[in-house]
């Protein structure tokens, strides 16, 4: 069974950033420590548990009083498809609500849309490129 919370140890923050460079950085030829931004300590960090092995990551942070964002969701090569991902999607929504902010933006990989789409998040524009080859989609969500 697979556990979704706030990592509470240092190994568990050690496995949570070793997990978002190998699937969020790596693949592009990114260096460690790319996977980490200046909003690292005023983050709410969320992982999922398989046992003991983190599987998933992500990560939710206020932009204004009122509007957060999710950023570094990742789930590991042989998990995917298995509902892990909603699940840390549903705990980072409400984290924002218990942050008291009324909306979640987001930026999704192109291929990534459909999953966020199902999740009731609207496409509101073209975002970034990373690494001059991935295309996002800015997205967002109002909260209830």
């Amino acid at each position: 069974m697979v556990v979704i919370r706030k990592p509470k140890t240092a190994e568990e923050f050690t496995c949570y950033y070793d997990l978002r460079y190998r699937i969020l950085r790596k693949p592009w030829n990114q260096p460690r420590g790319s996977e980490k931004d200046g909003r690292e300590n005023v983050s709410v960090h969320v992982i999922a548990l398989d046992g003991d092995t983190v599987v998933g990551v992500g990560r939710i942070h206020l932009n204004t009083d009122e509007e957060s964002q999710v950023r570094y969701m990742g789930v590991e090569n042989g998990h995917q498809g298995k509902g892990i991902g909603g699940k840390i999607l549903k705990k980072l929504e409400r984290e924002a609500v218990r942050m008291k902010a009324k909306s979640i933006v987001l930026d999704a990989r192109q291929g990534s849309v459909p999953f966020y789409k199902k999740h009731g998040y609207k496409v509101t524009g073209l975002s970034h490129t990373l690494f001059g080859t991935i295309a996002h989609m800015r997205m967002k969500k109002e909260l209830k």
